[in-house]
């Protein structure tokens, strides 16, 4: 016994294991991220407990595979970067050891995106540049050591500035706010003193970024450094009118943040500055109401400011900058206008133009199959794609002083989809029954069902309970491709029929004690039902309405019930245990003995076939001691709960048989103890 129950410990564990696999176990169910510009997600907000091994080669930068879970995105950037942050004093998260790599995936082919992964202290960053825009993407997290929990995650795709210099003559220049990630900076250049006189002094690992105002407005930035026990440091210069800009000094300086947060209690390692922050400078070590925050400025328009990054801690990691504000950086603007003539026809066309200014040259990518390949003015251009499917158009804007906008639109070719054809699982429903519609699946669609009582569905097949009379009706569906629509198909439900209900008595009454052969009429009190089907239980069968049945032989019958509609519905009522005994029976005993001993204590009355009786007991003074009329019932040797004495009694037994006769049966009883 002991072993039985532990197989079923074990197996239980297992099922419930088994069911609490992630969703995105697999990468043919990766969960889609739709936002992945400088995205991130709460503490524990994703897991891989329970998660099992794909059985795909190891990433190129893991020990061993592990068990892992999927996710997927589209590429609005030719880099990306995802962060996963695990267990910490800090959060919720419990994953131990994250591992993070990037794929594609096409035609069951799984390609690793060879980039490059930084990992410390449970949090791990992954860098992948080169990517296609408009092309999807796959993100692995697996773990060290098999080990799997729930993390944090971040994703940021974007279109990086050049490679910051380590000075200020070698700064990268920003045209727009775009966030992004630096993932390694790596010595001080030349003169590792350019924020001398600030609240840093000497650079470790710096990289400087400059900027011109477009605009008079506010400007706010977070730096996150890639690893959390780094201490990242920085200085903002207002280099003032950029046809006359100053070489960053300390006189200058219009924020600074150099605190030891890595270090101090409470601990914090994001910095950058913000509107709810009022102090302009925190000084290094850990000084009182220092955050890392310092308070946002107001931009100048026309203005140049530049940035200086600095990693205090030496360990070559990097870091993600995101703006925020309404001021802007100077730098090429652009934008894609699209339009469609024929859509969905077989003579589709699109037409894209550029809306930009602030540009020396334009560059076009008009996607796969594009009649068209390439241009480098603003259009319009008229394009016909050969194939169907998603199409990225990527226009690039170029500045003369070096600056790069990207602009992306993403669509889908296809043709207008056939009408569809409905089938259903039958012409008729009843209540509780299920109704099953299918349509033929096509090729990257979606399916919009509509129906009777707010019925809705998204699938080519649908499985419907059918619990209301009101769900009858016109159920409607189209195929949406892309955004091409097929036309509506129709299908009628007629109306929901009503169950019938079945059931039946008998006469005689069941249980009682019949013998064969024995005649038994089957009482139908049934509801809404048009035909019936009997089976008495001896392989006899009637499709009367109240039939009558003669068992012939001894034996325990189960007797059917069906009642059916004539569309099909049908209930069933079912009788049990109605027994038969060989050849009629009259026995009841001249003695007993109630006094206990379990043997002859009780008087039982044998008689078959009768439809109704009554059964009198009387003393010899003629009065009556028991009384009933069923035939199951016993006497206990007592009137009123209390013993009779002992002696002569006398009885009475009259009835009705099954074939209506009058039956009457007398004798005496002697009572003993």
């Amino acid at each position: 016994m002991l072993k039985r129950i532990l197989i079923f410990m074990l197996s239980f564990a297992f099922i419930q294991a088994q069911a609490q696999v992630p969703v995105n176990d697999d990468i043919k169910t990766a969960i889609t991220l739709k936002n992945v510009t400088a995205y991130c997600s709460g503490d524990a907000a994703y897991t891989s407990t329970n998660a099992t091994a794909s059985g795909y080669t190891k990433g190129s930068f893991w020990n061993s595979e592990g068990n892992d879970v999927w996710l997927r995105f589209t590429a609005i950037g030719t880099d990306v970067t995802a962060t996963v942050t695990g267990q910490a004093i800090s959060n919720s998260n419990t994953l131990l050891g994250p591992l993070i790599a990037f794929y594609t995936y096409k035609d069951n082919i799984l390609s690793e995106q060879i980039g490059a992964m930084a990992a410390e202290n449970n949090l791990t960053t992954a860098y992948k540049g080169g990517l296609i825009i408009g092309e999807v993407y796959y993100i692995r997290i697996s773990a060290e050591n098999n080990a799997t929990g729930s993390f944090k995650l971040c994703v940021n795709s974007y279109n990086p500035p050049n490679k910051p210099g380590q000075d200020f003559s070698s700064a990268s220049l920003l045209c727009n706010k775009d966030s992004f990630t630096e993932l390694q900076v790596s010595g001080a250049g030349l003169n590792n003193r350019e924020a001398y006189g600030t609240c840093l002094s000497v650079e470790s690992n710096s990289a400087w970024y400059t900027w011109i105002a477009a605009n008079s407005g506010s400007l706010g930035f977070t730096i996150t450094p890639t690893a959390v026990t780094d201490d990242i440091d920085w200085v903002l210069f207002d280099l003032g009118p950029a046809t006359a800009a100053s070489a960053p000094s300390s006189a200058n300086s219009i924020r600074c943040a150099a605190g030891s947060g890595v270090n101090c209690i409470p601990k914090y390692y994001i910095t950058g500055a913000n509107n709810s922050s009022l102090d302009l400078t925190e000084q290094g070590g850990c000084n009182t109401n220092q955050d890392g925050f310092v308070k946002a400025i107001d931009m100048v328009e026309g203005h140049q400011y530049a940035l200086l990054v600095d990693n205090f801690s030496n360990k070559n990691n990097g870091f993600t900058l995101a703006f925020n504000g309404d001021g802007e950086f100077e730098g090429p603007k652009s934008a894609i206008e699209a339009k469609t003539e024929d859509a969905c026809l077989s003579t589709q066309k699109f037409i894209f133009s550029a809306k930009a200014s602030n540009y020396s040259s334009l560059k076009w990518s008009f996607g796969e199959g594009a009649s068209i390949t390439n241009a480098t003015t603003s259009g319009p251009f008229e394009i016909n794609y050969s194939t169907p499917g998603t199409k990225t158009v990527v226009l690039e804007a170029f500045s003369e002083r070096g600056c790069r906008t990207v602009n992306s639109y993403t669509f889908y070719v296809a043709l207008r989809p056939e009408k569809p054809v409905i089938s259903a699982n039958s012409t008729n429903f009843c209540l509780g029954g299920i109704m099953e519609l299918r349509i033929p699946e096509v090729s990257d669609a979606t399916y919009e069902w509509t129906g009777p009582a707010n019925f809705s569905d998204s699938t080519a097949a649908v499985s419907v309970q059918i619990n209301n009379l009101a769900q009858a009706g016109n159920y409607m569906v189209r195929v949406k491709v892309g955004n091409c629509y097929s036309e509506t198909a129709t299908i009628n439900i007629p109306a929901i029929v009503k169950n019938p209900v079945a059931n039946f008595q008998t006469d005689p009454v069941v249980p009682g004690k019949f013998a064969a052969p024995v005649p038994i009429t089957f009482l139908n009190h049934s509801r809404d039902a048009d035909y019936f089907e009997w089976n008495f239980g001896d392989n006899e069968t009637s499709t009367d309405y109240q039939p009558t049945h003669v068992y012939q032989k001894k034996g325990t019958y189960t007797v059917t019930l069906k009642a059916f509609t004539n569309n099909g519905c049908i209930d069933i009522y079912t009788l049990n245990n109605l027994m038969i005994l060989d050849g009629s029976t009259l026995h009841i005993p001249n003695s007993f003995s109630p006094n206990g001993d379990g043997i002859n204590d009780l008087l039982n009355v044998n008689v078959s076939n009768l439809k109704r009786s009554s059964f009198k007991i009387f003393n010899r003074y003629g009065d009556q001691v028991f009384f009933s009329t069923n035939i199951f019932d016993s006497w206990d040797g007592t009137w009123h709960n209390k013993p009779v004495p002992v002696g002569a009694y006398y009885y009475v037994l009259n009835g009705t048989d099954v074939f209506n006769k009058e039956v009457r049966f007398t004798g005496s009883i002697t009572l003993i103890r």
